[in-house]
Formats: C-alpha cells, structure tokens, sequence
C-alpha cells in the first residue's frame, strides 16, 4: 500500500495531481494534500491538512502520523514574476521550505521516495543553443526563482547522497490549464478575452513580450507525468533527473492569435509597458526523451483542446 503526501496540493497543479493519483491507485492507498493556506474548497480523492513548510515542528509531526511511502513536493512560490518582485519571499519558500521537507524526511520518513519538483527555468542561458535541452545540459539559470530551483536541486542530492531516500528531480516546462492564475500568460489572455465578451472591459486585450517561443504543456499531462513517475519509482536510481516537456515551441503570438479566433467578441491587441518582460531567451524547448525512455510517457492533450479549456475556464470564473 502506498502512502502518497503531496505538498501544496490546494494549488493549481496539486489539484489536479490529486485527481490523477486518485485515479491511478485503488482507495486502499492513502493519499494526502498539505499546504500554508486552508482549501478554499474539498480536495478531492484526498485528505487535507494545513501545513506551513516554514513550520520546521508542524511539518515533522505530518510525517511522522502520516508515514509517506511517496512524497510529491509541489508547494513553491511558482510565478517568475512574483519571485522577481519579492526575492526573499521566494527563497524563504523554495529553500527554506524545501530544507525544512527534507529535514523531516530524514527524521521521520528515511526510506521514502522524494520527487522534487524543479523547473525547466533552471537551464537559463543554456537556450540560448537553440537546441531541444535536455538532461545532459549544464544549467545557468536566471532570476530568483530558477535559482532558488537549482539551489534546492544541489541541496538535495547534496544531503541525500548518503542516505536510504529516493530522490527523483523533475524539470517540468510550462504548463497550463483552467483555473491558472492570471500571472502566467495563457490565462492572462483567457481572462482578458472573457472580460471582453462579457462586456466588462474594453475590446483591447494588453499584452507583453510576444515574440518569445516556448515549450507548453497541458497540466493534465504533466499531472500525468508526475503520478506515472511514482507509480515507476523503484526502478528509478536515486538522483534521477527528468524533463517533463513537449519538445514542440509555440510562438506567444501564435497562442494569442489561437485564442482570437475562439473568441466571441473581436478585440485589438495592445503593448503594456507594465506586462513588458524583454527577455534574452528567444526560444526555449526541451527534449523529454530520458523519460520517455523510464516510463513510456508523451504529451496526450491536443494544444488546441487545451486553449479551449483555459478559455472555457475563464468564462466560467465570470458566471
């Protein structure tokens, strides 16, 4: 019987890894979500606890009642933007948090499986080849939050080595879906768009830097990923690290201009100093054939399936 502990399971991705795992493994595996904030609402196919991560002794009594077999660690603060603005806020959560995981792991969940999620943010200027990045590419990351991703990789597998835990290193690329936050790109455009049609904002959608190409995925393919992982952890060598990703660029234009033609209202598209983020990076795409090669896994969603439900998720959000 599994013991699967998810942290930051009331957030966007934990969500829907919590349906996922649900999904995968019969009702006799014990699945539980924690996180800083009370749910807003149920988590399905889960337990949940209020837990904050920077609560060294909180944390160490949730995994000593629980005794994870399997811990997902989701909970960081996710949005590039947000760590750029508030660097201490995103190191206290992305290392502090993450030192503090790990010291009660070792405390009171020696042998377990640790998957610690990184991000495709930490190669950085190594895009800057062009080509698909994958494993075997040094990272160079850039901006408080890919740093804060690589310092808890090195962190990890650091304090890890010697010990009984298996740890697995996963770097997924973007990913979205409904219910993001308006923070990430996708659901900045959706949310815009639904505001439109329904008449509660001008017909002029803001937009930043759109000539940047990056590497998406549907959430329910990375959530996919994630809880195939761990269904496979025993044959995975403690230290493993995976992309999860497409290998497909799509131009930000092209996603805005996908998401034009669904829309109900016609709309002109207007340059936001605000929302401008010039970025060094002009493409960023992956090459996820290492776990491809583990676990057989590939992107499923079709991109123009998954616009659709961003959209339909935004309206939705108005009523």
């Amino acid at each position: 019987m599994r013991r699967i502990l998810v942290t930051g399971a009331a957030g966007f991705v934990g969500r829907h890894v919590v349906a996922a795992l649900r999904a995968r493994f019969a009702a006799d595996n014990a699945i539980l979500g924690i996180g800083r904030r009370a749910a807003a609402e149920p988590i399905d196919g889960a337990d949940y606890g209020q837990v904050d991560l920077l609560d060294a002794e909180a944390l160490a009594r949730c995994l000593a009642d629980f005794r994870p077999t399997d811990i997902l660690h989701l909970a960081a603060v996710s949005a590039v933007q947000q760590s750029a603005a508030d660097p201490l806020s995103a190191w206290r959560s992305n290392v502090g948090g993450l030192f503090n995981l790990v010291d009660a792991v070792l405390k009171e969940a020696s042998t377990t499986n640790l998957f610690f999620v990184s991000s495709g943010e930490v190669y950085g200027r190594a895009f800057l080849s062009g080509r698909p990045i994958d494993e075997t590419f040094a990272p160079e990351p850039a901006g408080s939050y890919a740093r804060s991703k690589w310092i808890g990789e090195q962190m990890l597998l650091d304090i890890l080595r010697p010990t009984q835990v298996r740890l697995v290193i996963l770097r997924p690329f973007n990913h979205t879906g409904a219910g993001q936050d308006e923070r990430f790109v996708v659901p900045s455009f959706a949310g815009q768009i639904a505001r439109i049609e329904a008449g509660l904002s001008p017909p002029r959608l803001e937009v930043g830097n759109l000539t940047a190409q990056r590497d998406f995925l549907d959430v329910a393919d990375v959530a996919r990923a994630y809880v195939d992982l761990i269904a496979a952890a025993e044959i995975l060598p403690s230290g493993t690290i995976l992309n999860i990703c497409s290998g497909r660029p799509r131009a930000i234009a092209s996603i805005l201009e996908d998401l034009r033609k669904m829309a109900l209202r016609p709309f002109t598209v207007v340059e936001a100093p605000d929302r401008m983020r010039p970025s060094e990076i002009p493409i960023a795409i992956g090459d996820a054939g290492r776990l491809r090669a583990a676990i057989g896994w590939a992107p499923s969603v079709d991109w123009a399936e998954t616009l659709a439900k961003v959209l339909a998720g935004a309206r939705g959000a108005i009523g």
